[in-house]
């Protein structure tokens, strides 16, 4: 079937009466979208500032932690070298309790030999006082 010049004139009036209708009824969805579409889009935008700047923020952390590891190794080498010092003295003064224990051992000798002088000197002196005595009897 086809349509003649005065039916597509009378189509096209049709159309043209109710275009600004269907526009009102179709216009605030379409526009309602590019909104949505263009607020997704700033969204999507935002997203991407946001994801750039907590990688630059992981980056720094990480960073600071590593510099931190750092100095808690440097701490760690320097608690060791204090606990090698204190060994070492701990040792310096395992010998010298050594040493003193020597030294007592020694002093405890010294004592019993001037203990046995004691007695022997005592003895000596009770021996010559009887033999003074028994001599003034006899003579």
């Amino acid at each position: 079937m086809a349509l003649d010049d005065a039916d597509l004139r009378r189509i096209g009036d049709y159309v043209k009466g109710q275009m600004y209708g269907w526009l009102a009824e179709v216009a605030p969805n379409a526009l309602v979208g590019a909104q949505i579409l263009e607020r997704i889009e700033r969204i999507e935008q935002q997203l991407v500032a946001q994801q750039l700047e907590l990688k630059a923020q992981r980056e720094l952390m990480e960073a600071r932690f590593n510099a931190v590891d750092v100095r808690f190794e440097d701490m760690n080498k320097r608690f060791e070298d204090v606990n090698k010092r204190f060994e070492d003295v701990n040792k310096r003064f395992e010998d010298m309790n050594k040493r003193f224990g020597d030294m007592n051992k020694r002093f405890g000798d010294m004592n019993k030999r001037f203990s046995g002088m004691q007695w022997m000197i005592g003895g000596g002196i009770a021996f010559l006082g009887i033999v003074m005595t028994v001599y003034k009897f006899i003579v």
